[in-house]
């Protein structure tokens, strides 16, 4: 079942258990995150991390320094492939919109593991498993990134405003 956590003044929607690939796909869990994904890829701030994401003990994922040595010593350079060279996407964008039906099959988790490729360009770091983990879960920064599009909204972000929200959702958050 999904849940709101609420630290004044930020509101962070979460799943209970995992979403996608080889996870327990709850319905509500799903429909969720099917409404976060359909907000963040369409939304206007697509993969911006929040400004309370820093607040939270999440740190920033700006590119690691420069290798430096000083002058006179002699070092082996290490083999270094820079996270934003471009390489050919191995998750394309599925056609179309995602349905928004509680269902996690391939549509789903290919959406997921789009939107998490995309998040990898902008954010060294993020993962690639094709799953949106609960928020707190060491490693995960789906459900983070995935809140992130709700950050330009007032706190807390009333979803039910939004069309795509699924009626099924509303009296399923408890806190």
């Amino acid at each position: 079942m999904p849940r709101v956590l609420i630290r004044y003044p930020i509101t962070i929607y979460t799943v209970d258990r995992a979403v996608g690939r080889n996870a327990p796909n709850d319905r509500l869990d799903v429909l969720l995150v099917q409404f976060l994904l359909f907000f963040s890829i369409n939304g206007r701030n697509y993969g911006e991390i929040p400004n309370w994401w820093e607040e939270l003990g999440y740190g920033d994922f700006s590119p690691p320094p420069p290798l430096t040595v000083r002058p006179g010593l002699r070092v082996a350079t290490p083999v270094f492939r820079s996270p934003f060279t471009s390489k050919p996407l191995s998750h394309p964008k599925p056609q179309g919109d995602i349905v928004i039906d509680g269902i996690c099959g391939d549509q789903t988790i290919g959406f997921i593991e789009y939107f998490q490729e995309q998040m990898q360009l902008k954010y060294p770091g993020a993962e690639l498993n094709g799953q949106v983990v609960p928020w707190k879960i060491m490693g995960a920064l789906t459900i983070g990134l995935l809140n992130g599009g709700l950050s330009h909204l007032a706190q807390p972000p009333m979803l039910s405003q939004f069309r795509a929200f699924p009626d099924e959702l509303w009296d399923s958050f408890y806190l």
